[in-house]
């Protein structure tokens, strides 16, 4: 990164006034400004800046009220600081920063974020392009990459722009650049710059009770300001992490009405949003149990966004989930033909990918058609290897298929690999059991009845597998314990029940 005082992108890092040794080299119109907003980032700071100062010829650092190193960090990476009192304000905050800025680009980042080793030199060629044919100021939404619970997602921001009065940020929560109408701006998608964003990892989102913060500050946001569309998908979709799924159907719903009504005051949702609003109701129908309403959003969905591949496969889920195998097949066969469009918004890469092959191989089996969803779901074991859901569902397939073995080498491999996975435990003890292995199928359910809590399916297979090695008694003794657990009551230690409360 940095040798005796030089970086790998020729500079150096900034003085005090924020600017880097290459301010003067660098031709005119062409000099980058980094600029960043931050409170308490001492963990992810460093990471940012040094990703970014071989790159850049300004660094503005923003602090909203930091009580650790932050700022220290920041000063002594040469960065120029200011100092703002927060007011629950993500735009006027960034505007802020923007404010200090003196170069002929906006590269605007968070400190969660870092630009990819390989994207520095790409970065310098977008600003060296200057203005549009036509004489417009430009700005282009670079390729944001975040590692969440669920994988990686990928989303065009715009986050580079030339430094031109009248672009602005808007928004106190979720915040987006707008032009003034007297200014031209022709905005332009590159991929070869790639931002990596940790923010979203589990334990990072914890650690700063983001979630809350921002379920807060979207509350308020939302009540000054209830016709913005954009606020209420995104209510929508912390409603869908929370948990809150009728929330979330309610958000979604208000979301697409203030944005097709013509009165939203940021203006009607963008094609992708629109879309990411019908995959949050779709999501949301389907964790309520409501099959028949997650259909009929991926219905209206595809109808709005006939191109949109990752809801395709959304609506794919819908459709398996409400007995259309048929149509299913379809929906994820029409996400994997999508899955080479350009990147627009937000794109779960894997909604195209295994998750699509996965739905493909459920569909499959749907209709009876093993030997093709055999196929199918060995390419999404390929993207994922060793995944459990994914596994299962090829083993099922290789039974149906007649490869009994096959199956079963799978299955007792996964099982050695996730040796706690119920689900991959009640697939090999219902396939020893089918083939005539009932007290192996027994040995294998055993250890889920130290796995607390235990279901009453586990229960029920266990009857199963006991009445065919020849143990009625125990069988029945099993169902009825299968039976208290449905009905919610307290079991003690064992399967023979006692201990029961």
């Amino acid at each position: 990164m940095v040798s005796n005082g030089a970086n790998a992108g020729g500079r150096v890092r900034p003085g005090p006034d924020g600017r880097t040794s290459a301010w003067m080299s660098t031709p005119e119109g062409q000099r980058i400004s980094l600029c960043m907003i931050v409170r308490d980032e001492a963990s992810m700071l460093a990471r940012c800046l040094d990703s970014a100062l071989p790159w850049v010829d300004e660094v503005v650092v923003v602090d909203t009220g930091s009580v650790d190193d932050t700022v220290s960090i920041a000063k002594a990476r040469g960065a120029r600081i200011g100092h703002f009192r927060w007011c629950d304000d993500f735009a006027a905050a960034r505007n802020a920063s923007v404010d200090l800025a003196t170069g002929d680009w906006i590269l605007y980042l968070d400190a969660d974020e870092a630009i990819t080793p390989v994207s520095g030199p790409r970065l310098r060629q977008l600003v060296s392009e200057g203005r549009s044919p036509e004489g417009r100021a430009r700005a282009y939404t670079l390729l944001v990459r975040s590692e969440t619970a669920h994988g990686t997602t990928e989303d065009m921001q715009p986050r580079l722009w030339e430094h031109v009065p009248g672009v602005r940020f808007r928004g106190a929560i979720h915040e987006s650049i707008e032009a003034s109408p007297e200014v031209a701006l022709t905005v332009v998608s590159s991929t070869s710059v790639v931002v990596e964003h940790l923010g979203y990892r589990p334990e990072v989102m914890e650690s700063r009770r983001k979630l809350q913060r921002n379920s807060t500050m979207l509350a308020a946001a939302i009540e000054a300001d209830p016709d913005d569309s954009y606020l209420r998908y995104k209510a929508a979709q912390h409603a869908l992490t929370d948990g809150d799924y009728a929330s979330a159907v309610q958000e979604s719903e208000a979301a697409l009405r203030i944005s097709a009504s013509g009165s939203a005051s940021r203006g009607p949702l963008g094609p992708s949003n629109v879309a990411d609003t019908f995959r949050t109701l779709i999501a949301a129908h389907l964790a309520l149990g409501d099959a028949s309403r997650a259909v009929s959003a991926g219905d209206r969905g595809v109808q709005a966004c006939p191109d949109h591949a990752p809801l395709r496969t959304q609506h794919g889920l819908a459709l398996l989930a409400g007995r259309e195998p048929a149509r299913a097949l379809e929906a994820f066969r029409e996400a994997r033909a999508r899955r080479e469009a350009p990147l627009t918004g937000a794109v779960d890469r894997a909604s195209v990918g295994w998750r699509a092959l996965y739905g493909m191989g459920e569909a499959y089996l749907e209709l009876g058609r093993a030997t093709d969803a055999r196929t199918a779901l060995a390419q999404a074991l390929i993207d994922v290897p060793g995944n459990p859901v994914v596994t299962r569902a090829l083993a099922i397939a290789e039974e149906r298929a007649g490869d009994l073995q096959a199956a079963y080498d799978r299955l007792d491999a996964a099982v050695r690999q996730h040796p706690v996975d119920v689900e991959l435990r009640r697939a090999l003890a219902g396939l020893l059991r089918r083939a005539d292995e009932a007290a192996e199928a027994v040995r294998v359910l055993a250890p889920l009845l130290d796995v607390d809590p235990v279901s009453a399916d586990v229960y029920d297979d266990l009857a199963l597998a006991l009445d065919a090695s020849g143990e009625p008694a125990d069988a029945e003794n099993a169902r009825q314990i299968a039976q208290r657990l449905r009905e919610g009551v307290v079991m003690g230690d064992g399967v023979d029940g006692e201990g029961d409360q």
